[in-house]
């Protein structure tokens, strides 16, 4: 127990050590010295990882279904054949493989389907949110297309281009706290929450509120992450995907393998 508490005391000096240098600094100074807080990867050589996908068909259905899932249930037998595997380049978006390994049964076929599609959006969306955090979109360099200020003790940043307008916020330690996007086809906001380790802060959980279109009525997607090392890397072990009132599905990774860029992994 005690490595354990002067690791995360560690962790808490240097994060108020690197605030307070930050908090001398000029609004657009602090959010550039504000990104050396959170991790990374891509800025430490990760290119790309791909996993195998695990899921618990029986518990998966079972959820879905509302009743209990017999052992010999023709659809849970086809699913507990299929391969899942997941890539990502944590910049373009990364996506989920299904693979057959043997036909839906009788009957089931759009079952099947719509599960295959399913789980795939997912993924896609996943990701698509997932990597801004990873790469850094989401607390950026400062440029001449964002406005930073100070507000409320924090800061504040705003983004606007031809598609899309961007609103941040970030409190007194430099955590980003929300980021709120309204497009012609969406209007979301983000609430991360992190989780502080020796490489920095690293989300662990994403609640999203969005209307889709603007017009719509509010849905809430909350994605909670689990992290396990792979070669000098964190990368997703265990995923939540718990959409409010439509149900939670449950996955996990394995047998990750990464692609590093040569160079900048040499710096690690």
């Amino acid at each position: 127990m005690i490595p354990k508490l002067r690791w995360v005391g560690a962790i808490i000096l240097a994060t108020e050590v690197v605030s307070l240098a930050i908090s001398a600094q000029k609004p657009n100074e602090k959010l550039l010295a504000a990104r050396a807080l959170y991790y990374t990867p891509t800025a430490q050589g990760l290119k790309s990882f791909h996993c195998d996908v695990i899921v618990d068909w029986k518990d998966l259905l079972t959820r879905v279904g509302g009743t209990e899932i017999n052992d010999d249930n023709p659809l849970l037998k086809y699913l507990q054949t299929v391969h899942l595997s997941a890539t990502d380049d944590l910049r373009t978006g990364g996506g989920l493989e299904w693979a057959n390994t043997a036909t839906p049964p009788e009957g089931k076929e759009q079952a099947a389907t719509q599960m295959s599609g399913g789980i795939k959006q997912m993924f896609n969306g996943f990701f698509q949110s997932w990597n801004g955090y990873m790469n850094g979109t989401m607390v950026p360099a400062p440029d001449s297309s964002t406005v930073v200020t100070e507000a409320d003790g924090g800061l504040h940043l705003y983004e606007k281009t031809a598609t899309a307008e961007l609103n941040e916020s970030f409190d007194k330690n430099f955590l980003l706290t929300d980021a709120h996007v309204v497009m012609p086809t969406l209007d979301a906001t983000a609430y991360p929450s992190y989780e502080d380790t020796p490489d920095g802060r690293i989300v662990s959980v994403i609640r999203t509120v969005y209307r889709q279109p603007p017009s719509a009525p509010p849905a809430e997607l909350t994605m909670k992450i689990g992290y396990a090392p792979v070669s000098n890397f964190r990368l997703p072990e265990t995923l939540q995907y718990e959409l409010k009132n439509v149900g939670l599905f449950v996955f996990k990774l394995s047998g990750c393998t990464v692609q590093t860029n040569e160079k900048a992994a040499e710096k690690r």
